[in-house]
Formats: structure tokens, C-alpha cells, sequence
């Protein structure tokens, strides 16, 4: 027993280590969620019921999905058209009611520029800078600044991930087994990779209110095939807004096709917070390799508790 706790990397048992590790993970998730649910949670009595589609656009699918909004409904207006050459072209006059995105989706659209590009115009970023301000000034759109502070939860991950790196080499060198440290390793990377990717535009109060608003505007899903000549300008937008850019390619396919329109799905409820790696039943399989049962026997990875290194 003396000889082998000697020879242990770092004066650690394998399953020890395994478990410190693996708990440590499932914590930083755990907490980095529940600091982002808090984070996100928004103004408490915000509404999204008078919010155009447009906003709407935004909260489910950031700038592009609120451009392909105003596409949407100008293109229902019949005041905007695509020619093959993937450029946008005025097909016929401004309709009244419009936005500020609209407005300037259609002087975009005068100077023949391609859809695909619209983003990039001045006017249009313009616009969208006010309609996201409004957005964030309401309670209903998470800002820059807090998604700043939840990727914060990254530098714990990536301490996480070089401890592992250290004691994986350290375990290779001692001599020790480590498949399940690699294991443990690749959980610790792919939590810390959810931690930086996630993008949300949201907050949980229009979440929860949008997901009302989908219930109640399902006739315009995609799988409803809705149609211009059914619902109109405003019907294509609220589509578009709620569904995603799918609405416009069954609307009109061939715009979309013409005009560029990325197949992206309305993403707010689906973008990740980090919740689906912080629960611990389902992210920790490796909770198996920990307990001395499976790892620390005599049998199963080299003894005295080399799994872990």
C-alpha cells in the first residue's frame, strides 16, 4: 500500500483525481448557468405582444434573421424583387406603415446590391443599432455587456482543461493508464467550447412570451404552407420573425433562392446557455470511471487507481 501511494501521480489516486475533476466540471457548468439564467433572465412584466416583426426577428434570430424580416414583408408588399444575378431590385413603391429597417432595406435595394450584403450597408446597420437599443432599453434583448460577463465562466473552463492537460501528461510519464482522464479531458473541452460559443439575443422574460406568440401564429409555420396571397405583407414578416427564414423559401422559394436567404431557423429557444451540459445525470458519464468499483479495482485499469493517471 506504502509502494503505491507512493507511485501515485502527484500523491493523488487515479479515481480520486477522477472524481475531483470530473465534480469540478459539472460545478463550473452548473454555476455558469445558473449565473446566466440569472444574468438573462430580463425586466420582469416586459411584453413582446406589441413588438413588430422585425423585433420580434431580432430576439429570435439576431441582425439577419430582422433583415430577412423586412425582406419578408416588402417582398409581400411587392415592392422589392430579385434578379438572378442575386441582386435585390425596387419592384414597386415604398408601402406605408414601414419601419426604419424597411426604409432602409429598400434603398439598399435600389442600389441593386445583393442580398447577402445588405448587412454590411450603413443605413441598414444604422437601423439595426436602434431597434436592437430599444430591445435591450425594454428588458427584452441581453446586451453585449452581459454576454461579456457570462463568457467570463470560460477562463474557469479552460483552467479546468489545462489542469487536465497537466495531469494527463503527467500520468503518461508516471507510467499510469489515463483513458478515462482522456475521457474526462474531452468533457472538460467540449463544456468549455459551450461556455464561449453560446450566442443569445433574448432575455428569458421574450422567450417566454415569444414561445406564446408561436402557439398562437401557427398557422404561419412552415409546415402550415402559408402564402402571400393568404396572409399578406404582414403574415410573410410575423413568419419570418417567428419561424425563421424556412417561412420565406415556402412563401416565395424562388426569392429566397434568388435573393440568398440563408435556411436559419428561428434560434432563441434552441441557443444553448449552458444548460445542457450543467446538469450532472447527463453530462458526467465519466462519474462512472470514478468510483473505486469500476476503477480502483485490481482488474479494471491498472491497479492502484490508474485511471485518472
Amino acid at each position: 500500500m506504502a509502494l503505491a501511494a507512493q507511485g501515485d501521480t502527484w500523491g493523488v489516486p487515479g479515481p480520486t483525481f477522477l472524481l475531483i475533476y470530473l465534480g469540478a466540471v459539472v460545478a463550473v457548468a452548473v454555476v455558469a448557468a445558473v449565473h446566466r439564467r440569472a444574468l438573462f433572465a430580463g425586466t420582469r412584466g416586459a411584453h413582446v405582444d406589441t413588438l413588430g416583426p422585425q423585433q420580434l426577428a431580432y430576439l429570435n434570430g439576431g441582425d439577419r434573421l430582422a433583415v430577412y424580416a423586412s425582406l419578408g414583408g416588402l417582398r409581400g408588399a411587392g415592392a422589392v424583387g430579385s434578379a438572378p444575378d442575386k441582386t435585390l431590385w425596387q419592384s414597386g413603391p415604398m408601402p406605408s406603415g414601414v419601419t426604419p429597417l424597411d426604409t432602409a432595406v429598400y434603398n439598399a435595394a435600389g442600389r441593386r446590391i445583393r442580398a447577402r450584403e445588405v448587412l454590411t450597408d450603413q443605413w441598414v446597420r444604422s437601423a439595426l443599432d436602434q431597434l436592437r437599443a430599444g430591445l435591450e432599453a425594454n428588458g427584452l434583448a441581453v446586451t453585449a455587456g452581459r454576454l461579456q460577463t457570462a463568457r467570463l465562466w470560460v477562463i474557469a473552463g479552460l483552467a479546468l482543461v489545462l489542469l487536465g492537460i497537466a495531469r494527463l501528461l503527467a500520468g503518461l510519464a508516471n507510467g499510469k493508464p489515463v483513458v478515462f482522464l482522456v475521457f474526462a479531458l474531452v468533457f472538460a473541452v467540449i463544456v468549455t467550447v459551450k461556455l464561449w460559443q453560446s450566442t443569445r439575443w433574448a432575455t428569458g422574460v421574450a422567450l417566454k412570451g415569444m414561445a406564446e406568440l408561436r402557439r398562437r401564429h401557427d398557422y404561419l409555420a412552415p409546415r402550415q404552407s402559408p402564402s402571400y396571397a393568404t396572409y399578406g405583407a404582414a403574415g410573410a414578416a410575423m413568419g419570418v420573425a417567428l419561424f425563421g427564414a424556412a417561412s420565406l423559401y415556402t412563401m416565395d422559394p424562388a426569392f429566397a433562392e434568388e435573393a440568398e436567404i440563408q435556411r436559419i431557423n428561428a434560434s432563441g429557444v434552441a441557443t444553448s446557455s449552458g444548460s445542457s451540459c450543467s446538469s450532472g445525470s447527463s453530462c458526467s458519464s465519466g462519474s462512472s470511471c470514478s468510483s473505486g468499483s469500476s476503477c480502483g479495482g485490481g482488474g479494471g485499469c491498472g491497479g492502484g487507481g490508474g485511471c485518472g493517471g
